[in-house]
């Protein structure tokens, strides 16, 4: 009991010196980039908790500026007030707004919320002006206890000198209570936007909804477009590269938490906000490297797709050669049946780049090879393709290798994709087979 007295104690001392801007508004937004992160979900005796961590370069410390003394930036000057009592979870939202409007400071009511288990303990309370009004607007994490860690993120605005009940954001059944992971002007508005997640975990895994709530003719706008919620494991991050007050949201998606997902890479995928509509949208994704063979595979298929022949080529090339990348179960068997695969992905693209010369001599080399293996498939289809392709051009050649590949399944289809490889990994269609 004592130590949990101490790390309250030590908690409201933060809170009270303007930990997170609760104290303040900035004197200046960061001009460097500024990333944050939150961490992954860890499981200790059965119960999921989160930690949300922020890292900064010395430029992006905030500088706290002393309130005015006739506290302009304070909805409700503090006084003196009852104590903060819980009664129902339903009568959470009157019973802060109440207490705010009573006097009560967004410290003590950080420090009301940690002690009663009623919110997250590294930082239940944020304070900052989110209407451009010039004065603080107060956002609430809350706990539903009877269903732990659901719960509900409230956003109190401040009108006419006291706080009114403006945004509440309830969490999907099973999942976390959002949590605010930033509040900062992040597209060089003037105003700033509040960068929310909730975190949902299933069996193995988590997800985050990430989402970005503005200020908006008289209301709080979702300016988020689409999800975050299908890439396991994220890391959130907040870019400014360029240094124009503009800020990218980046989510790069990890690794599913499950043997049966197979070989995983990341994915890092960014929402750039578009000054016309005032929405961050989702610009691409970009895969992260990786040591499975099977991930360079997909590399040079994507190539092919993109009609970039050469390098497809090359890549297939590494595919075969490089004895530093990694099988997933069966080292022997996946290695002979990508490269396998691979051989004859050259075979097409030498023919695409109208190379019939090198394309035979790469058919010679992979039935030599593969022609009297399990493998035999790609080698039929690579004669199959060969000879359509000579008399009916290349889309003949598909057709004829996409045919084969439709009605050999298991020879040609099943060894590339999630039966080996696992459900984070794509299946192949016989569409695949040629570009």
């Amino acid at each position: 009991m004592m130590k949990k007295l101490f790390a309250l104690s030590i908690i409201l001392v933060l809170l009270l010196a303007g930990c997170s801007g609760l104290q303040g508004n900035t004197a200046t937004e960061p001009t460097a980039t500024h990333v944050f992160e939150e961490a992954r979900p860890t499981s200790v005796d059965g119960v999921v908790t989160t930690v949300i961590t922020e890292t900064k370069s010395p430029s992006d410390t905030p500088v706290v500026t002393p309130l005015p003394a006739n506290g302009s930036a304070v909805c409700v000057p503090p006084a003196e007030h009852p104590d903060f009592v819980f009664s129902k979870y339903e009568e959470l939202p009157q019973t802060i707004l109440d207490y705010l409007n009573a006097g009560a400071s967004p410290e003590e009511l950080a420090v009301s919320l940690i002690i009663q288990g009623l919110g997250p303990e590294d930082q239940p309370v944020w304070a900052e002006d989110l209407t451009g009004d010039g004065y603080r607007e107060v956002v609430v994490t809350v706990y539903d206890p009877a269903n732990q860690p659901q719960g509900a993120l409230m956003i109190y605005n401040c009108e006419d000198e006291a706080y009114v009940l403006e945004q509440v954001v309830v969490s999907e059944a099973n999942a976390f209570a959002p949590v605010v992971l930033h509040i900062q002007d992040i597209n060089a508005d003037g105003e700033r936007e509040a960068v929310i997640s909730s975190t949902n975990c299933g069996a193995h895994t988590c997800f985050q909804d990430v989402g970005i709530l503005a200020w908006e003719n008289e209301h709080y706008a979702e300016k988020l477009e689409g999800s975050t919620l299908e890439y396991p494991y994220p890391e959130v991050k907040l870019t400014d590269y360029d240094h124009d007050g503009i800020y990218t949201l980046e989510v790069t998606g990890t690794a599913y938490g499950s043997v049966g997902a197979g070989p995983q890479r990341d994915t890092i995928n960014s929402w750039d906000y578009d000054p016309v509509n005032r929405l961050w949208r989702l610009k691409g994704q970009m895969l992260a490297a990786s040591p499975f063979r099977i991930h360079l595979v997909h590399d040079a298929d994507a190539a092919m797709d993109r009609e970039e022949y050469l390098i497809a080529s090359l890549l297939y090339e590494q595919v075969i050669t490089d004895d530093s990348l990694l099988e997933w179960a069966k080292e022997e068997v996946e290695y002979n049946n990508l490269a396998a695969y691979a051989t004859y992905k050259r075979v097409v693209a030498a023919v695409f780049m109208g190379d019939r010369t090198s394309a035979e001599t790469i058919y010679a080399e992979l039935d030599e090879l593969y022609g009297a293996e399990s493998q035999f498939g790609y080698v039929e289809m690579a004669d199959a393709f060969l000879a359509d392709s000579e008399t009916l051009g290349v889309e003949g050649g598909c057709t004829a290798a996409r045919q084969y590949a439709s009605s050999h399944q298991p020879q040609v289809l099943d060894p590339l994709g999630s039966a080996v490889y696992g459900y984070a990994n794509p299946d192949y269609t016989p569409e695949d087979m040629c570009p």
